[in-house]
C-alpha cells in the first residue's frame, strides 16, 4: 500500500491573510466522501463543500466521492487541467480511518497521473472537536423533547465491524470525551455490525435515550436504518439525526485543515 508521504508534496499550501485577517489558502480543496449511490445520501457532502466554499478560505472547493459521481479521479483531473498550478488539498469526509480511508482512498490517489498530487488530511470524523458537536446535538434534542439532559443517556451509533476496529475506536474515543464533561446520565455506544448492537440497546428499558448517528450522510445507515430501529425502542428514545449534517461541521473542517497534512497512514 502506498503511504501518504509518497502521495503528498513536501511543502504545505501557501497561507495568506485576507482583509479580515482570516487565513486563505491559494489552492483548491476537494472534500471526498464514500459515496452512497444516491443524491439524497450524498447531500451532506455537497452541503459541507458548499458551506466551505462560501467561507472563502480556499481558491475553490469541490465535492467528490469514491463510489458514484462526481468521482474523485475526475475531479482531480479537472483541477490538474486548470491553469494556476496550485497545490491540491484533500479532506476525507469520513467518520473514521477504516478500510475506505486507508485503502480505497489511497488506491484511488495512487493511480492519479500528474505532478500535482494532493495534500491529504486525516478524516474529519477523527477531529476531537466533533465530540462537542455530538454533545450539542444531543442536548438540543433533549430540550426539544422536554427531557433534562442530565437524566438522559446519550448513545453514539456507528457502523462498527468485526474485521476492522477503526469505526469502534473512533466512536469510543468521542464517547470518552463527552462522558468526561458529565452532562448526561450516561454516554454509550452501539453499532450496526458488532456488539453492542443497536437493536439490543434499544430493546432495554431505562432512562430516556438520545441517539446520534456517527455517519457522514443520510444514506441507508444514516436515515432508514435509524428510523426503523428507533421505532421499535422499548424505552423513551429520540433519534437526533446524523452528525454529518450538523451546521457546525464547516467551521470544524476549517480548524481541522489548519493542522498539518498527514505524513503517513
Amino acid at each position: 500500500m502506498s503511504s501518504a508521504k509518497s502521495l503528498c508534496r513536501r511543502e504545505p499550501p501557501i497561507r495568506h491573510q485576507d482583509g479580515n485577517g482570516a487565513g486563505k489558502d491559494d489552492s483548491p480543496l476537494i472534500v471526498v466522501g464514500h459515496g452512497t449511490g444516491s443524491a439524497a445520501g450524498d447531500a451532506t457532502l455537497h452541503a459541507l463543500a458548499a458551506n466551505l466554499a462560501a467561507m472563502g478560505n480556499f481558491d475553490q472547493v469541490r465535492a467528490a466521492v469514491l463510489r458514484g459521481t462526481p468521482a474523485l479521479a475526475d475531479v482531480l483531473h479537472q483541477l490538474e487541467a486548470a491553469p494556476g498550478g496550485q497545490s491540491l488539498c484533500l479532506l476525507p469526509f469520513m467518520m473514521s480511518d477504516g478500510v475506505t480511508s486507508r485503502q480505497h482512498l489511497m488506491e484511488a490517489m495512487a493511480h492519479i497521473p500528474g505532478s500535482r498530487k494532493p495534500f491529504l488530511w486525516s478524516p474529519l470524523g477523527l477531529n476531537p472537536g466533533l465530540a462537542e458537536l455530538i454533545s450539542r446535538r444531543g442536548k438540543n434534542s433533549a430540550r426539544a423533547a422536554a427531557w433534562p439532559a442530565a437524566d438522559c443517556r446519550l448513545l453514539l451509533i456507528a457502523h462498527g465491524s468485526l474485521q476492522d476496529p477503526a469505526s469502534a475506536l473512533a466512536a469510543r474515543t468521542h464517547q470518552e470525551r463527552i462522558a468526561a464533561q458529565h452532562e448526561f446520565a450516561a454516554v454509550e455506544v452501539a453499532f450496526l455490525d458488532q456488539p453492542p448492537h443497536l437493536d439490543d440497546v434499544l430493546a432495554c428499558s431505562g432512562r430516556p435515550l438520545l441517539g446520534v448517528g456517527l455517519f457522514a450522510g443520510e444514506g441507508r445507515h444514516g436515515a432508514e436504518d435509524m428510523n426503523q430501529a428507533f421505532a421499535l425502542a422499548t424505552c423513551p428514545a429520540c433519534y437526533c439525526g446524523t452528525i454529518g449534517g450538523d451546521d457546525g461541521l464547516a467551521a470544524l473542517a476549517l480548524e481541522h485543515l489548519k493542522s498539518k497534512p498527514m505524513a503517513s497512514l
